[in-house]
């Protein structure tokens, strides 16, 4: 088992070199100057581009330059943390489902239900400081919790498709979020259409108010534990975790499978409602998404790639978020387009869930470790014997 998960950590860190490398000779070849020049010339301006590009790409979450002096970026820091909490949030929801091969895809419909609802609390609920943002975070949840349950029912009683009827949820969902805030909660003097302000003792609790770092990644990095726990050390998670190897053999082990499934759901509903509110009390202070933000869709991505383990998705989200701040930051300052970050996370997504990627190596850890076990099996057996 220690050879297959060093086996994992392997192909997922290839992966992820790969992926920086195609990056950099996107970079490299988008650089390269027109016009009439010996290639020679050419070749050498591109790199020296390159090279630039990829720095800041590389480095400007953590550092900046000023009159030729590295400091630390502040603004570039924090930026990365309040990005990475509604994807840790997301993968959190995603990597229960995934984990009893429950295919729901609907954490993007429960998170933006889940904003627009608890919106109501957020502006009519009394200002009562410290339980005012906890009410909201809990109605967002419950909200996603209440989402959920209809593609879970679904499953559990008709046998229908989560994938489908989860998919289509999330359509509902937008445009039922939408009407929500349009018809009952506009801001009649915006702009644009966007909720009336938050009350202000319903925001999160400000690590550093210049740039609005909240406490939303401490909350993400709670939940992160907690669930991990549940998953690992419970009775309930050792259950998930049975039907998610093998449905018939927990079914006839005992275990209600319809009802676990269907918990299951709705519990990961409920973790992905309290995303977007959570992202929206902590930096925006209203509701102001015309469309999807897309952070369900990146919670599968994380949950693909921490391998549905809820320690490992704020690994995955924290370097999700980095190469995005990055790549903005490389955007502002070069005349590289930040969408590059797209291809890369789809070469790494590409590479760590394709099974024939160094799929011989992963044949040679297993035997690896069978030949290490084979004199204590031996052992075994002959006391057997005995």
């Amino acid at each position: 088992m220690k050879n297959i998960k060093r086996y994992e950590v392997y192909r997922t860190i290839l992966a992820i070199a790969i992926a920086l490398l195609l990056g950099y000779l996107l970079i490299f070849f988008t650089s390269m100057p027109k016009g009439d020049m010996p290639l020679g010339e050419k070749l050498k301006e591109a790199f020296q581009a390159a090279n630039k590009a990829f720095k800041v790409f590389l480095t400007s979450p953590l550092v900046k330059e000023r009159r030729g002096k590295v400091l630390f970026n502040l603004r570039g820091f924090i930026q990365w943390m309040n990005e990475s909490v509604p994807i840790i949030i997301t993968g959190l929801a995603v990597s229960l489902v995934f984990t009893a091969k429950q295919f729901n895809i609907g954490a993007e419909g429960q998170l933006f239900i889940g904003a627009a609802v608890a919106s109501f609390a957020a502006i009519y609920f009394p200002a009562i400081p410290i339980i005012h943002p906890i009410v909201v975070i809990l109605l967002a949840s419950l909200t996603g919790a209440a989402w959920a349950s209809v593609p879970a029912i679904m499953k559990s009683k008709l046998n229908a498709s989560e994938l489908v009827t989860s998919l289509m949820m999330n359509y509902v969902a937008l445009y039922m979020g939408l009407f929500i805030i349009k018809v009952f909660l506009r801001d009649p003097n915006a702009g644009q259409l966007v909720s009336l302000p938050y009350k202000e003792t319903s925001m999160l609790f400000l690590i550093n108010s210049r740039y609005r770092w909240h406490i939303g990644i401490i909350i993400a990095l709670v939940m992160s534990f907690l669930l991990w726990f549940i998953v690992k050390r419970t009775t309930w998670g050792y259950k998930v975790r049975l039907i998610g190897n093998n449905k018939n053999f927990a079914y006839y082990s005992g275990i209600n499978t319809s009802r676990t499934i269907f918990q299951v759901q709705v519990v990961s509903g409920a973790i992905a409602g309290m995303a977007g509110i959570i992202e929206l009390i902590g930096y925006h202070g209203r509701f102001l998404w015309l469309f999807s933000p897309g952070y369900g869709w990146d919670g599968i991505i994380i949950a693909t790639l921490a391998r549905n383990n809820p320690l490992f998705v704020p690994i995955a989200a924290l370097f999700l978020s980095y190469i995005r701040v990055g790549a903005k930051t490389m955007g502002r300052y070069t005349n590289i387009p930040p969408e590059i970050v797209s291809i890369l996370q789809a070469t790494i997504i590409l590479l760590v869930t394709a099974e024939a990627f160094l799929s011989r190596l992963r044949q040679k850890a297993i035997e690896k470790e069978a030949k290490a076990n084979e004199p204590n099996n031996v052992a075994v057996a002959g006391g057997d014997v005995e």
